[in-house]
Protein backbone atom coordinates (compact mmCIF):
# COMPACT_ATOMS: atom_id res chain seq x y z
CA UNK A 1 0.00 0.00 0.00
CA UNK A 2 1.36 3.42 -0.96
CA UNK A 3 1.66 6.28 1.52
CA UNK A 4 -0.86 8.35 -0.45
CA UNK A 5 -3.47 5.57 -0.36
CA UNK A 6 -2.91 5.07 3.38
CA UNK A 7 -3.31 8.83 3.96
CA UNK A 8 -6.57 8.84 1.99
CA UNK A 9 -7.85 5.96 4.13
CA UNK A 10 -7.00 7.90 7.30
CA UNK A 11 -8.80 10.99 5.98
CA UNK A 12 -11.81 8.85 5.05
CA UNK A 13 -11.89 7.55 8.64
CA UNK A 14 -11.92 11.13 9.99
CA UNK A 15 -14.83 12.06 7.72
CA UNK A 16 -16.75 8.97 8.85
CA UNK A 17 -16.18 9.78 12.54
CA UNK A 18 -17.46 13.31 11.94
CA UNK A 19 -20.83 12.00 10.74
CA UNK A 20 -21.30 9.49 13.55
CA UNK A 21 -21.66 11.84 16.55
CA UNK A 22 -25.36 12.58 16.12
CA UNK A 23 -26.17 9.00 15.11
CA UNK A 24 -24.40 7.38 18.08
CA UNK A 25 -26.27 9.74 20.41
CA UNK A 26 -29.61 8.68 18.90
CA UNK A 27 -28.66 5.00 19.29
CA UNK A 28 -27.89 5.52 22.98
CA UNK A 29 -31.24 7.27 23.39
CA UNK A 30 -33.05 4.41 21.61
CA UNK A 31 -31.32 1.47 23.34
CA UNK A 32 -29.97 3.05 26.52
CA UNK A 33 -26.34 4.11 26.97
CA UNK A 34 -25.01 0.81 28.38
CA UNK A 35 -26.91 -1.44 25.99
CA UNK A 36 -26.45 0.83 22.96
CA UNK A 37 -22.66 1.01 23.24
CA UNK A 38 -22.35 -2.74 24.01
CA UNK A 39 -24.49 -3.73 21.00
CA UNK A 40 -22.71 -1.21 18.77
CA UNK A 41 -19.24 -2.58 19.54
CA UNK A 42 -20.48 -6.19 19.32
CA UNK A 43 -21.96 -5.73 15.84
CA UNK A 44 -18.90 -3.74 14.75
CA UNK A 45 -16.63 -6.56 15.94
CA UNK A 46 -18.61 -9.04 13.84
CA UNK A 47 -18.35 -6.73 10.80
CA UNK A 48 -14.58 -6.45 11.24
CA UNK A 49 -14.10 -10.20 11.64
CA UNK A 50 -16.17 -10.87 8.52
CA UNK A 51 -14.24 -8.21 6.60
CA UNK A 52 -10.68 -9.21 7.48
CA UNK A 53 -10.91 -12.33 9.65
CA UNK A 54 -9.75 -12.75 13.23
CA UNK A 55 -6.21 -11.37 13.56
CA UNK A 56 -3.32 -13.75 14.28
CA UNK A 57 -2.41 -12.01 17.50
CA UNK A 58 0.29 -14.55 18.47
CA UNK A 59 2.37 -13.45 15.46
CA UNK A 60 2.18 -9.76 16.36
CA UNK A 61 4.55 -7.74 18.53
CA UNK A 62 3.55 -7.95 22.23
CA UNK A 63 3.89 -4.16 22.59
CA UNK A 64 1.33 -3.75 19.81
CA UNK A 65 -1.17 -6.26 21.18
CA UNK A 66 -0.95 -5.40 24.86
CA UNK A 67 0.17 -1.77 24.69
CA UNK A 68 -2.24 -0.70 21.96
CA UNK A 69 -4.95 -3.02 23.28
CA UNK A 70 -4.77 -1.56 26.78
CA UNK A 71 -4.70 2.03 25.48
CA UNK A 72 -7.65 1.34 23.15
CA UNK A 73 -9.80 -0.28 25.85
CA UNK A 74 -9.02 2.39 28.45
CA UNK A 75 -9.70 5.15 25.92
CA UNK A 76 -13.18 3.86 25.11
CA UNK A 77 -14.04 3.19 28.77
CA UNK A 78 -12.81 6.59 29.97
CA UNK A 79 -14.63 8.49 27.22
CA UNK A 80 -17.92 6.67 27.79
CA UNK A 81 -17.60 7.28 31.55
CA UNK A 82 -16.68 10.95 31.02
CA UNK A 83 -19.79 11.49 28.91
CA UNK A 84 -21.84 9.53 31.45
CA UNK A 85 -20.64 11.72 34.34
CA UNK A 86 -21.44 14.94 32.46
CA UNK A 87 -24.50 16.45 34.10
CA UNK A 88 -26.00 18.23 31.08
CA UNK A 89 -25.60 18.94 27.36
CA UNK A 90 -23.27 21.87 28.02
CA UNK A 91 -20.89 19.76 30.06
CA UNK A 92 -21.06 16.98 27.46
CA UNK A 93 -19.85 19.46 24.82
CA UNK A 94 -17.08 20.66 27.13
CA UNK A 95 -15.94 17.10 27.80
CA UNK A 96 -15.97 16.45 24.06
CA UNK A 97 -13.85 19.55 23.49
CA UNK A 98 -11.25 18.31 25.99
CA UNK A 99 -11.15 15.01 24.09
CA UNK A 100 -10.28 16.92 20.90
CA UNK A 101 -6.80 17.32 22.39
CA UNK A 102 -6.01 13.89 20.90
CA UNK A 103 -4.51 15.23 17.63
CA UNK A 104 -2.19 17.36 19.77
CA UNK A 105 -1.32 14.28 21.85
CA UNK A 106 -0.44 12.34 18.69
CA UNK A 107 1.95 15.06 17.53
CA UNK A 108 3.59 15.60 20.94
CA UNK A 109 4.02 11.87 21.65
CA UNK A 110 5.29 11.21 18.12
CA UNK A 111 8.35 13.32 18.95
CA UNK A 112 9.03 11.16 22.01
CA UNK A 113 7.92 7.66 20.90
CA UNK A 114 8.66 7.69 17.16
CA UNK A 115 11.45 10.29 17.06
CA UNK A 116 9.51 12.53 14.68
CA UNK A 117 11.04 15.94 14.04
CA UNK A 118 9.12 19.22 14.13
CA UNK A 119 10.13 22.84 13.82
CA UNK A 120 9.51 25.10 16.81
CA UNK A 121 6.56 26.82 15.18
CA UNK A 122 4.52 23.60 15.40
CA UNK A 123 3.54 24.55 18.96
CA UNK A 124 2.00 27.96 18.07
CA UNK A 125 0.23 26.11 15.24
CA UNK A 126 -1.24 23.63 17.70
CA UNK A 127 -2.37 26.53 19.93
CA UNK A 128 -4.08 28.20 16.93
CA UNK A 129 -5.90 24.98 16.03
CA UNK A 130 -7.08 24.39 19.59
CA UNK A 131 -8.34 27.98 19.77
CA UNK A 132 -10.25 27.38 16.54
CA UNK A 133 -11.81 24.19 17.92
CA UNK A 134 -12.98 26.12 21.00
CA UNK A 135 -14.49 28.88 18.81
CA UNK A 136 -16.27 26.33 16.59
CA UNK A 137 -17.88 24.56 19.53
CA UNK A 138 -18.54 27.78 21.47
CA UNK A 139 -20.45 29.16 18.47
CA UNK A 140 -23.34 26.87 19.44
CA UNK A 141 -23.91 29.18 22.41
CA UNK A 142 -23.56 26.33 24.92
CA UNK A 143 -19.96 27.04 25.95
CA UNK A 144 -18.24 30.16 27.25
CA UNK A 145 -14.69 30.37 28.58
CA UNK A 146 -15.62 31.62 32.07
CA UNK A 147 -18.26 28.94 32.58
CA UNK A 148 -15.92 26.32 31.13
CA UNK A 149 -13.19 27.09 33.68
CA UNK A 150 -15.74 27.29 36.49
CA UNK A 151 -17.17 23.87 35.62
CA UNK A 152 -13.72 22.26 35.55
CA UNK A 153 -12.91 23.68 38.99
CA UNK A 154 -16.26 22.59 40.45
CA UNK A 155 -16.47 19.11 38.94
CA UNK A 156 -13.09 18.00 37.52
CA UNK A 157 -13.70 14.22 37.20
CA UNK A 158 -15.27 14.03 33.69
CA UNK A 159 -12.77 16.56 32.33
CA UNK A 160 -9.85 14.61 33.79
CA UNK A 161 -11.22 11.40 32.23
CA UNK A 162 -11.59 13.08 28.82
CA UNK A 163 -8.04 14.47 29.03
CA UNK A 164 -6.64 11.05 29.99
CA UNK A 165 -8.55 9.51 27.09
CA UNK A 166 -7.04 12.02 24.65
CA UNK A 167 -3.53 11.18 25.86
CA UNK A 168 -4.27 7.44 25.62
CA UNK A 169 -5.42 7.81 22.01
CA UNK A 170 -2.14 9.56 21.25
CA UNK A 171 -0.27 6.67 22.91
CA UNK A 172 -2.32 4.13 20.95
CA UNK A 173 -1.66 5.75 17.56
CA UNK A 174 2.08 6.09 18.17
CA UNK A 175 2.53 2.53 19.51
CA UNK A 176 0.54 1.21 16.55
CA UNK A 177 2.85 3.14 14.21
CA UNK A 178 5.98 1.84 15.95
CA UNK A 179 5.07 -1.80 16.61
CA UNK A 180 2.16 -2.58 14.28
CA UNK A 181 4.39 -3.60 11.35
CA UNK A 182 1.46 -3.31 8.98
CA UNK A 183 -0.67 -5.74 11.00
CA UNK A 184 -4.23 -4.91 12.05
CA UNK A 185 -5.61 -6.18 15.37
CA UNK A 186 -8.64 -3.86 15.42
CA UNK A 187 -11.15 -6.81 15.39
CA UNK A 188 -9.50 -8.21 18.54
CA UNK A 189 -9.59 -4.78 20.24
CA UNK A 190 -13.28 -4.38 19.39
CA UNK A 191 -14.08 -7.81 20.85
CA UNK A 192 -12.34 -6.88 24.13
CA UNK A 193 -14.23 -3.57 24.27
CA UNK A 194 -17.55 -5.32 23.57
CA UNK A 195 -16.92 -7.86 26.35
CA UNK A 196 -15.98 -5.08 28.80
CA UNK A 197 -19.15 -3.16 27.92
CA UNK A 198 -21.35 -6.25 28.36
CA UNK A 199 -19.74 -6.87 31.78
CA UNK A 200 -20.59 -3.30 32.66
CA UNK A 201 -24.14 -3.77 31.35
CA UNK A 202 -24.85 -6.87 33.44
CA UNK A 203 -23.08 -5.70 36.61
CA UNK A 204 -24.86 -2.34 36.71
CA UNK A 205 -28.35 -3.80 36.31
CA UNK A 206 -28.97 -1.96 33.06
CA UNK A 207 -31.81 -2.89 30.73
CA UNK A 208 -32.33 -2.77 26.97
CA UNK A 209 -34.99 -0.31 25.89
CA UNK A 210 -37.34 -1.80 23.31
CA UNK A 211 -36.62 0.23 20.13
CA UNK A 212 -38.39 0.09 16.80
CA UNK A 213 -37.04 -1.44 13.59
CA UNK A 214 -35.76 1.94 12.40
CA UNK A 215 -33.45 2.13 15.42
CA UNK A 216 -32.14 -1.36 14.65
CA UNK A 217 -31.52 -0.37 11.03
CA UNK A 218 -29.70 2.78 12.14
CA UNK A 219 -27.59 0.75 14.58
CA UNK A 220 -26.61 -1.71 11.82
CA UNK A 221 -25.58 1.17 9.56
CA UNK A 222 -23.59 2.96 12.29
CA UNK A 223 -21.89 -0.29 13.38
CA UNK A 224 -20.75 -0.90 9.81
CA UNK A 225 -19.37 2.64 9.34
CA UNK A 226 -17.89 2.58 12.85
CA UNK A 227 -16.01 -0.66 12.16
CA UNK A 228 -14.75 0.35 8.72
CA UNK A 229 -13.58 3.77 9.94
CA UNK A 230 -11.39 2.27 12.67
CA UNK A 231 -9.92 -0.26 10.23
CA UNK A 232 -9.11 2.56 7.77
CA UNK A 233 -7.57 4.70 10.51
CA UNK A 234 -5.32 1.82 11.58
CA UNK A 235 -4.00 1.51 8.01
CA UNK A 236 -3.56 5.26 7.82
CA UNK A 237 -1.46 5.70 10.96
CA UNK A 238 0.67 2.62 10.27
CA UNK A 239 1.37 3.05 6.57
CA UNK A 240 0.70 6.73 5.91
CA UNK A 241 2.05 10.02 7.24
CA UNK A 242 0.88 10.00 10.86
CA UNK A 243 1.85 13.63 11.54
CA UNK A 244 -0.09 14.78 8.48
CA UNK A 245 -3.15 12.78 9.60
CA UNK A 246 -2.87 14.23 13.10
CA UNK A 247 -2.82 17.75 11.63
CA UNK A 248 -5.86 17.03 9.44
CA UNK A 249 -7.55 15.56 12.54
CA UNK A 250 -7.98 19.09 13.88
CA UNK A 251 -10.78 19.44 11.33
CA UNK A 252 -12.78 16.56 12.88
CA UNK A 253 -14.86 18.82 15.19
CA UNK A 254 -15.33 21.25 12.29
CA UNK A 255 -16.69 18.50 10.05
CA UNK A 256 -18.77 17.20 12.95
CA UNK A 257 -20.36 20.59 13.61
CA UNK A 258 -21.09 21.07 9.90
CA UNK A 259 -22.73 17.66 9.70
CA UNK A 260 -24.82 18.40 12.79
CA UNK A 261 -25.96 21.68 11.21
CA UNK A 262 -26.96 19.83 8.03
CA UNK A 263 -28.59 17.06 10.08
CA UNK A 264 -30.56 19.55 12.16
CA UNK A 265 -31.10 21.95 9.22
CA UNK A 266 -29.55 24.93 11.00
CA UNK A 267 -27.12 27.65 9.87
CA UNK A 268 -23.70 27.94 11.60
CA UNK A 269 -23.13 31.12 13.61
CA UNK A 270 -20.48 33.64 12.45
CA UNK A 271 -18.23 32.53 15.32
CA UNK A 272 -18.07 29.08 13.74
CA UNK A 273 -16.39 30.44 10.61
CA UNK A 274 -13.87 32.39 12.71
CA UNK A 275 -13.07 29.10 14.41
CA UNK A 276 -12.64 27.39 11.03
CA UNK A 277 -10.19 30.12 9.98
CA UNK A 278 -8.12 29.51 13.14
CA UNK A 279 -8.12 25.73 12.57
CA UNK A 280 -7.03 26.18 8.94
CA UNK A 281 -4.27 28.62 9.92
CA UNK A 282 -3.04 26.42 12.76
CA UNK A 283 -3.08 23.29 10.59
CA UNK A 284 -1.08 25.02 7.84
CA UNK A 285 1.49 26.19 10.39
CA UNK A 286 1.80 22.65 11.80
CA UNK A 287 2.10 21.22 8.30
CA UNK A 288 5.01 23.51 7.40
CA UNK A 289 6.66 22.67 10.75
CA UNK A 290 6.61 18.96 9.87
CA UNK A 291 7.36 19.40 6.15
CA UNK A 292 10.54 21.41 6.72
CA UNK A 293 11.72 19.57 9.84
CA UNK A 294 14.21 17.42 7.94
Amino acid sequence: MTTTKANLQGIAALLMWSTLVAMIRSICEAFGVAAGTAILFSVSAVVLCLRQGFPKILTMHPAYIWGCGLAFVLYEILMSQAVGYAVDRRQTLEVGMINYLWPCAIVVLAVWINNERLRWWAWPGIALSLTGIFLCIASSGDIDLTGFIRNIAAYPLPYAMAFAAAVLWGVYCNLSRKYGAGRNAIPFFFIIIALALWVRFFTTGSTIINPGWKSWAELAYVAFIFAISYALWENGIQKGNMILLAIISYFTPVFSMLFLCLWLKTTPEPGFWFGVAFVVAGSLVCWTASRYAN
